[in-house]
């Protein structure tokens, strides 16, 4: 299993943590939700190679600053279900904070189960609605990459469009599922643990 280099860079006008990740010692990393702004991403960065960019799900606050990156080469990467999110303002929720968000097509449209496999990772797609339609965690062995699904005891909003409560219990549980101690990373605040979430949604 590749020993995982994390930084967090939180930003942007709702607090977004944006995660900066590679295999320990590579020269290339993602960027997971790029809400911060990209001078501070940058120093997360440092002299690596942003080889993609890899959305949770498709609200404005997390891709607000994307399209730096996707200057710069990067792939993107979101759902299916949260494709349409990137070119319309009322769907991501721009025009909340009077911007026009638009960004290009994603390169690849992820499902269920799929791998993306980037600057030598492999993150394993699963599809977590509830918060949008098209919400996904990512995993690599014992972390866990949450978005706006599962947060330090709370979980995303359900009252945006899009938001559906049945689809988030079911998504909850099935994170329960994940080994207890598979540290979860989340699109706000600080990180959890399986383990200490079971209490709350197993």
């Amino acid at each position: 299993m590749v020993q995982l280099d994390i930084r967090m860079v939180t930003g942007g006008p709702l607090d977004v943590n944006t995660y900066v990740v590679g295999p320990e010692g590579g020269a290339g990393c993602v960027v997971i939700d790029p809400g911060a702004e990209p001078e501070k991403v940058r120093a997360a960065v440092g002299d690596r190679h942003v080889e993609a960019v890899l959305l949770t799900h498709g609200h404005f606050d997390h891709m607000l600053f994307a399209q730096h990156w996707l200057s710069l080469g990067a792939k993107l990467y979101v759902h299916a279900l949260d494709a349409q999110a990137l070119r319309s303002p009322s769907l991501n929720l721009s025009r909340v904070v009077n911007t026009q968000l638009v960004l290009p097509a994603a390169d690849v449209l992820l499902q269920e189960g799929d791998i993306v496999r980037e600057a030598g990772l492999e993150l394993i797609v699963l599809h977590t609605p509830g918060h949008t339609p098209g919400g996904v965690c990512y995993q690599s062995g014992k972390t866990l990459f949450s978005g706006d699904t599962l947060f330090y005891g709370s979980y995303g909003r359900l009252d945006l469009p899009g938001g559906d409560a049945g689809d988030m219990i079911a998504s909850l549980t099935r994170l329960m599922q994940l080994d207890a101690d598979t540290i979860a990373y989340p699109g706000h605040g600080m990180k959890t643990k399986i383990a200490w979430e079971r209490g709350n949604y197993a």
